[in-house]
């Protein structure tokens, strides 16, 4: 099984989507990004490898399964990008630190508040934390379980179908919950994370199962 947190050139392989959220938001606490135009961190999914990616994008405007120059790519998607171009990121941050700063009654004449480098960072994170939680939305699971599912095509999909239907053949039309069951078995075998599992599941049981 791999680690949480195992690297691979420069991307952060993580073992669910918690871990991978975490690990963005430490790049963009530590400064760990480009700031060009189409910069961004981003969290991808790898049916290959079933897990999550984290890394920083110097070019985010091609999608990573259309991009011919890895073949791993193909196999890759995008599920969250938070942009971290200069405009879109320092400066909002910046921006906004200002505005708390106001907020707080922090005038010229505590001198000390810009010194104070754990408050600045604190405030940082705190903004950083609000930028990721309105950009993360429960829809990323469903990504990554499409791109396992691939339509049916992927060989995960196939082989799970072909078992299910074989082994309880003549139980399909009555037996939903006991498929579902017998669904989450085979996928936990292939060390997919829990929480796209599930909707692999209910993906399975919708074209294949549910008439």
């Amino acid at each position: 099984m791999i680690s949480s947190y195992q690297t691979n050139e420069n991307r952060i392989i993580c073992v669910n989507y918690q871990n991978a959220l975490g690990t963005l938001k430490e790049k963009l606490y530590n400064g760990d990004y480009y700031t060009s135009t189409h910069s961004s961190v981003c969290i991808a999914y790898n049916r290959r490898i079933h897990r999550y990616q984290v890394f920083s994008s110097q070019d985010n405007s091609i999608p990573i399964n259309e991009n011919p120059r890895s073949k791993e790519n193909y196999d890759t998607v995008r599920i969250l990008d938070i942009p971290t171009s200069s405009d879109d990121f320092d400066k909002c941050i910046e921006s906004q630190r200002e505005l708390v700063k106001l907020n707080n009654n922090l005038s010229e004449s505590m001198t000390g508040y810009d010194k104070d480098e754990e408050l600045a960072s604190d405030i940082r994170k705190q903004l950083i934390d609000g930028i990721v939680y309105i950009q993360s939305t429960s829809i990323s699971e469903k990504k990554a379980a499409h791109i396992e599912y691939d339509d049916g095509n992927s060989e995960i999909a196939k082989r799970c179908i072909r078992t299910i239907t074989k082994k309880y053949k003549e139980q399909l039309d009555h037996e939903s919950v006991m498929l579902m069951e017998n669904i989450q078995h085979m996928l936990s075998e292939e060390d997919i994370p829990n929480e796209v599992a599930k909707e692999l599941v209910l993906l399975f049981l919708k074209d294949n199962f549910v008439h």
